[in-house]
């Protein structure tokens, strides 16, 4: 019953793949996000700049 909403609209709703290396992605914003949520001494702006970094490394490849 719960899903009954999702399974009767699941025709209608668009289909979007996960972007290229995505996971990657991911996984390089987890270690920021993990040093924000555990570290009160974090310095965000740094573990930004270099999420942003191995991010657009990650991007570069995909083709």
């Amino acid at each position: 019953q719960n899903y009954a909403p999702f399974v009767a609209a699941m025709g209608s709703i668009p289909v979007k793949l996960e972007p290229p290396n995505a996971q990657q992605v991911y996984a390089a914003l987890d270690v920021a996000m993990l040093k924000v949520l555990t570290d009160r001494d974090a310095n965000v702006d740094q573990l930004l700049a270099d999420a942003e970094k191995q991010v657009n490394t990650i991007l570069s490849t995909v083709r």
